[in-house]
């Protein structure tokens, strides 16, 4: 981690993620017995992003860009072990139910130790989910190599004003998001945020 801050011109931006529409998806799809979880629809919303901005999508050293054609996304699980960096290969070709399934999957090996060293090596872009405490925003620092990382902090119901400034109540997602100003600059990190904001108010993928 410190080599990573200290090779690398890290700058952290936040922003707010209306979730209440797709809050309201997944109490349907839990009634149906379908196990889709927000970090789930987080990852399908990050592969879409990506997509559409590659740049933040590879590793950087010193003297080279890679960019991934694949989207291989690592996860930061705690486990009794300590921090561990799974990757999920080729999350932009997954359906939202592989996606979940596959998380579940390294989720459960990652806690008992059961991952391969493979398994934990080659990610183009990580995600950090600290939404079970208390926190909302944070400077995730980047993992080695990387170029970019979200941090998911804790939901939190708000009032906001709608279209016609009525006030109504919204469930908002904070999402920190951490590049390497070297190579992505502030404007194309704030367009990469607010596309993913949109992803997640406008979620329209299926389990």
């Amino acid at each position: 981690m410190l080599a990573s801050l200290h090779s690398t011109a890290q700058l952290s931006y936040h922003g707010d993620a209306d979730v209440t529409d797709l809050m309201a998806r997944r109490s349907a799809w839990k009634t149906a017995r379908q196990a889709i979880s927000l970090e789930d629809c987080l990852i399908h919303a990050i592969a879409r992003t990506l997509e559409a901005y590659p740049d933040f999508n590879g590793v950087a050293d010193d003297v080279s860009i890679t960019r991934h054609e694949s989207i291989d996304l690592s996860l930061a699980i705690s486990t009794p072990m300590g921090l561990m960096t799974p990757v999920l290969r080729d999350v932009g070709s997954m359906p939202l139910g592989d996606i979940a399934d596959r998380r579940r999957d390294l989720i459960e090996r990652a806690q008992v130790g059961k991952l391969a060293v493979s398994e934990m090596k080659g990610g183009s872009f990580t995600l950090s989910n600290l939404g079970h405490t208390r926190v909302r925003y944070f400077t995730p620092i980047l993992n080695a190599g990387q170029i970019a990382l979200l941090g998911v902090g804790r939901l939190v119901e708000t009032a906001v004003v709608d279209e016609v400034g009525h006030p109504k109540a919204a469930r908002m997602l904070p999402l920190s998001l951490t590049a390497d100003h070297r190579i992505v600059d502030g404007e194309p990190a704030g367009q990469f945020l607010d596309q993913l904001c949109r992803h997640l108010e406008q979620f329209r993928a299926k389990p």
